[in-house]
């Protein structure tokens, strides 16, 4: 269950730029002659209709049904009592009450589509069987047809509106960690401050991971339970605001930074702006080895890995993109991590970050 509050401000994301992304949509499934595509929302998976309106879960799902034309309309798996809550912090044409979301589906369908149609499941593999099963069992079953590809191809670039509360969330990050505490020792005292900082500063969400000791392991992983700091640590923030998710990862030395810390730093750069639409590598100096992934958001999920240093990108992102460079380096005096949002660049443009 999210911890941060949720809420629509009409000024960061006017109606109208969610009425455009269901109408950029609905041309899609136009031109697809799709009756209709249903969108699964939950705790783990909220990003695709929150694009569409802005409507994020703080627990429980929702299937989002969208139309040729027409409002979205929400049928949720939550009380009737916050229903009106539900309508207050989104843009939606009707809100349903859904026990059982896959029978409420069925019932939906037949009664805008009573005849024989097709209809699009967003990630339809991904969709929990609970759900799946009545549709598919039902009439509807042998027209359902995965429409992935159909949103992926118009999620990404981002808009202003997106790219203004990534940059929000960005500077909640980067605030977050001007406040570690120098004196901490261990990393509860790290990781409460830090979450403390950004929630008080309006992040909806806030997951961390740490190495506690980069000269022990370089690995960044969640923490159950408590651990000691070392002399050197990393730590990544992958933060939430108003449903737009980024990522940052930082080094920290209790004693001076090492001089080849700004070194790593300034080929992070390098590499950010060797990216493009038509290059999605990156690439540093000779004699260091690297391991790096870029991610962005092309369904429910917040973040999916794009590329790698290992795997080429299996698909085209376009110039514009809104996405996260998350990058190793093995330096002389042991790893260093780095992690920033980005603008992707296109037409031979490089990529920028998204806060200096």
């Amino acid at each position: 269950m999210r911890r941060g509050l949720i809420s629509w401000s009409r000024d960061e994301v006017p109606p109208s730029v969610l009425e455009g992304r269901v109408a950029l949509f609905q041309e899609k499934i136009q031109a697809t002659k799709l009756d209709a595509v249903l969108v699964y929302t939950s705790f783990a998976r909220p990003s695709a209709v929150a694009w569409l309106t802005h409507f994020v879960p703080y627990w429980n799902e929702a299937l989002l049904v969208v139309q040729p034309s027409g409002a979205p309309v929400l049928l949720a798996s939550f009380s009737k009592r916050v229903h009106d809550w539900i309508r207050s912090v989104s843009h939606l044409g009707e809100v349903r009450s859904a026990p059982d979301l896959g029978r409420a589906a069925v019932n939906f369908l037949e009664e805008r589509l009573p005849k024989a149609s097709s209809i699009g499941v967003l990630e339809l593999d991904a969709l929990p069987w609970p759900v799946a099963e009545p549709i598919a069992k039902s009439r509807y079953g042998r027209g359902l047809v995965d429409a992935t590809d159909l949103f992926a191809a118009i999620r990404q670039p981002a808009d202003e509106a997106e790219i203004r509360l990534a940059r929000r969330a960005a500077m909640i990050a980067v605030q977050a960690f001007k406040g570690i505490p120098t004196g901490a020792k261990r990393a509860s005292q790290l990781l409460s401050a830090l979450d403390g900082s950004a929630r008080l500063d309006g992040a909806e969400e806030v997951l961390p991971r740490l190495a506690p000791d980069l000269r022990a392991d370089a690995t960044l992983r969640r923490l159950e339970g408590d651990a000691p700091l070392g002399e050197r640590y990393a730590l990544e923030l992958s933060v939430a605001y108003k449903a737009t998710w980024v990522r940052i990862t930082r080094c920290v030395s209790t004693q001076a930074a090492p001089p080849s810390w700004r070194g790593a730093a300034a080929r992070f750069v390098e590499a950010v702006e060797h990216l493009n639409e038509a290059n999605l590598s990156s690439k540093v100096g000779p004699g260091k080895t690297v391991a790096w992934t870029l991610e962005t958001c092309r369904g429910s999920p917040p973040l999916s890995i794009v590329a790698t240093g290992e795997t080429a990108s299996r698909s085209a992102l376009p110039g514009g993109s809104l996405a996260c460079l998350s990058m190793q380096l093995a330096l002389d005096d042991g790893p260093w991590l780095g992690g920033e949002p980005l603008i992707l660049g296109s037409r031979g443009q490089p990529s920028r970050l998204l806060v200096s």
